[in-house]
Formats: structure tokens, C-alpha cells, sequence
């Protein structure tokens, strides 16, 4: 893509570093809400990466790998453009929580958006207007909620809507990028993980618009975790290189384990006891039938081993400790097979 991109007003030549904003909203007093756009259009034809991040008010790690990024991209040395809303709800942001504090919805369940609809419904139908656009490959960057820890894996989906080349796409790209593990979502059958409308996710809509895109989970909510931030970075420069749009050279991701599953059922963990969880297994740990997830405390002496019934891949576990009963403890996988299969 080496011509000309403009998107409400932001106009960025063939060669061009361009920054900008976009209005998305206004308040009550008459004040604009504005979504910030980077644009590096490439001297040379090639694909379109659009980077997207915080369409969760409390997810940081991402905005901050993508505007690190962004900054190194030399125009001159780039096949093709690079697209970023480094935070695509800024309202969430503003009121560092996860959904729009307006409406109370999660934009991520809001796409493809509506031009009539609640503030969250239209802040999504301008953003996806322009990924419709331009956008020929998408990374969606998110954190687990600021109570958990993981380590950075991918999330890539199965759809009956959309094609199979483009969901291959989407899951290579999400093995480029690399991670702990990478989880492969089926939508064609039982969907029990989340609540609310799947449908509405950014990365399905995207994969039903024939753009293949992945979820990229790299860290903790709430917080800024500079090694989180470096692994993005590098997982989009992966990605760039795969892409063809540069020939830079990636160094190989640090820090994670041999292992990595590809997950093909997940599910949450929930604490029949409140309490204190102490002794989490940790993230990226596999368990045996018998074995020990964690402990829930009082402040009475009653101990709860907490151990799991079937063989699990931990995904993510509780960094904070005090529980209520019928909270999450843990996010696991229950099937997996090792390495690209599965």
C-alpha cells in the first residue's frame, strides 16, 4: 500500500509519518472525545498492519508496545503502512476501567458497530469503519484483568463465517508473534468462556470481513510491565517481517518456556470457599490429576487445598488474594496438544 491513506481528516502520503486524532464522541459540556491515530505509510506497496490497542480502558501494556513501535518505523524502509489506535476507548482509559463508563459496555463486544447507537456502539462503528478500509492484517493487544498473571500468549478464533485462508492467517500470524501458549477458539460449537455478545469481538469481526486477526494477551491490567511492553514490541516487528513489509532481523522471544500448547478448551476456576488463594500454582504450569492449584486461608486457621480433578494447563492465576465465594481462581486450559497441532 504505497498510496495515499486518509481517514477523518488524517491524511498520510506514500513516505509519510503522520499523527493525528479522530473525534469519536462529544460529552455533555460540549468537549470532544478523540481517539489518537499513527499512521507510517510506507515509500513501497505492501500490506496494511493495523495495530490496535485499550479497547479496555485498563489493558496498558499493548498502547505502549504499539507507541514504542510506531516511533522506530522508518517510512523510507516499510513495504506497505502500518495503521495504530494505540487507545480505541478513550473514555475507558480516562476512567482507567475496563468499559465505557457511559453506556457500561465492553467495546470489544460492540463490533462492527452502529452509527445510531450507544456512545460504545458508535466509538466502535468509526474505528471499524477506517479497519474495513484499509486494514488487510490486525493485532488486537490485551491484558488478563488487573486480579490475574499470566504469561503473553495469543488468542486466534475458528468462525463458520469466515474463510479458512484467512483464519489460517490468523492463527500463523499469532505463532509469529510467539507466546507461552497459543489458544485456538472454536465459535462454531459451545461457547461458555464469556458471557455477553462474542460476536461482537473485534478479531471475529475483522475474520467475517476477510481481515485475519489474533488477540494478543501480554501481561496484567491496570499496570505498565515494561517486559510485557518489549515483548510486544518485538511480537510486531514478527509480524512485520512475516508480513514482508520489513527485513529487519527479530531476535527470538525471551523468557518463555519450551513448552508451549496450543489450548483447545478453556475454562475458569472458581472458589467454592472465601478466603485467602496463596500458593498459585503458577502461570504456564501443567497439572496432574491430585495436584495442587492452590490454598484458601482464613484468618481461623482453616486451610483449603484447593487441587485440580483432570490434567490442566495453567493460562492464568489470581495475583490477588482475597475471594469471595464463586470467584475466579484461575483461568486453565483443559485440552491442548503440543506445539502447531492440534
Amino acid at each position: 500500500m504505497s498510496r495515499a491513506i486518509e481517514w477523518s481528516g488524517i491524511i498520510a502520503e506514500a513516505g509519510q509519518r503522520v499523527t493525528g486524532e479522530i473525534t469519536v464522541a462529544q460529552l455533555s459540556h460540549g468537549g470532544p472525545v478523540r481517539m489518537p491515530v499513527l499512521i507510517v505509510n510506507g515509500a513501497a506497496d505492501g500490506p496494511c498492519l493495523w495495530l490496535n490497542g485499550a479497547v479496555h480502558g485498563d489493558e496498558i501494556n499493548g498502547p505502549m508496545a504499539i507507541r514504542n513501535l510506531m516511533h522506530r518505523l522508518d517510512p523510507a524502509k516499510l513495504k506497505g503502512a502500518v495503521i495504530a489506535t494505540p487507545i480505541s476507548n478513550p473514555l475507558a482509559l480516562q476512567a482507567r476501567q475496563k468499559n465505557t463508563p457511559q453506556d457500561g459496555l465492553d467495546l470489544d463486544m460492540q463490533f462492527p458497530g452502529s452509527p445510531v447507537g450507544t456512545i460504545s456502539q458508535r466509538m466502535a462503528d468509526v474505528l471499524f469503519q477506517g479497519i474495513k478500509q484499509y486494514a488487510t492484517h490486525l493485532i488486537d493487544f490485551h491484558t488478563l484483568g488487573s486480579y490475574f498473571d499470566a504469561l503473553p500468549y495469543t488468542v486466534f478464533k475458528r468462525i463458520p463465517a469466515a474463510e479458512a485462508r484467512v483464519s489460517d492467517e490468523a492463527e500463523a500470524m499469532a505463532r509469529v508473534f510467539d507466546g507461552s501458549a497459543h489458544c485456538r477458539v472454536d465459535l462454531g460449537g459451545a461457547v461458555s468462556e464469556l458471557p455477553g455478545n462474542v460476536a461482537g469481538f473485534l478479531d471475529v469481526q475483522c475474520l467475517v470481513h476477510g481481515i485475519p486477526a489474533f488477540m494478543a494477551e501480554i501481561g496484567t491490567g491496570g499496570v505498565l510491565e515494561p517486559d510485557m511492553v518489549t515483548f510486544g514490541e518485538r511480537g510486531i516487528e514478527a509480524i512485520l517481517r512475516h508480513l514482508g513489509m520489513t527485513e529487519l532481523a527479530v531476535p527470538a522471544a525471551l523468557g518463555l518456556p519450551a513448552r508451549k500448547p496450543t489450548v483447545t478448551g478453556r475454562r475458569f476456576l472458581y472458589t467454592d470457599h472465601g478466603g485467602l488463594a496463596i500458593d498459585m500454582a503458577p502461570s504456564g504450569s501443567f497439572l496432574e490429576p491430585g495436584d495442587r492449584l492452590c490454598r484458601i486461608v482464613d484468618m481461623f486457621g482453616t486451610v483449603q487445598d484447593v487441587r485440580v480433578e483432570q490434567p490442566m494447563y495453567v493460562i492464568a492465576t489470581r495475583r490477588n488474594p482475597p475471594v469471595d465465594t464463586g470467584d475466579r481462581i484461575a483461568f486453565v486450559g483443559t485440552a491442548w496438544t503440543e506445539g502447531g497441532e492440534g
